[in-house]
């Protein structure tokens, strides 16, 4: 009589355990494939700011060949005021109440020019950098999704067993 009980109650913890195996399986995997979709989230978010920042270099190239109006207090910006040399008396004042100053290639100075080249370097540097974060991170998110594969394998093979020792 206690041999059967005692057959019993292994049997059936031994299913239990299994089945508790493959939850947590299921767990992992559902908790991998979370990362890796946070992961791809943050992939477009980096190649997103990298296109905005290539876009933006971009476009303050050409301000800087046509000439643009620039705010040294706030940093604002005037692409529609025309880019001729400041006139004695006649100034553009910005919406913060200071004066403007002409920001054109031709026209800055030799430091100037270095400043900007400098500026652009280290925006470009950044950009690239955001990419090759994007990529590093492309990497994770495809090993998470593996991941999350083998896991629910494994799950899979936890229920396989338990569904065969019930069997016996």
């Amino acid at each position: 009589m206690f041999g059967f009980i005692a057959k019993r109650y292994a049997k059936t913890r031994y299913v239990f355990n299994q089945l508790t195996e493959a939850a947590t399986n299921d767990l992992n995997a559902g908790l991998s494939l979370r990362l890796a979709t946070e992961k791809r989230a943050l992939i477009e978010k980096l190649n997103r700011e990298a296109d905005e920042m290539d876009a933006r270099i971009k476009q303050v190239g050409e301000m800087e060949e046509k000439g643009f109006w620039l705010c040294g207090k706030c940093g604002a910006e005037n692409v529609d005021a025309p880019a001729v040399p400041q006139v004695e008396g006649v100034t553009i004042h910005c919406e913060c109440g200071d004066a403007m100053k002409l920001i054109k290639r031709d026209q800055m100075t030799g430091q100037e020019k270095y400043e900007s080249d400098k500026e652009r370097k280290e925006a470009e540097d950044i950009a690239k950098q955001k990419r090759e974060q994007a990529k590093a991170e492309e990497e994770n998110a495809v090993n998470g999704e593996k991941t999350a594969k083998y896991f629910h394998g494994l799950a899979e093979n936890n229920r396989t067993i338990a569904t065969r020792i019930r069997q016996l």
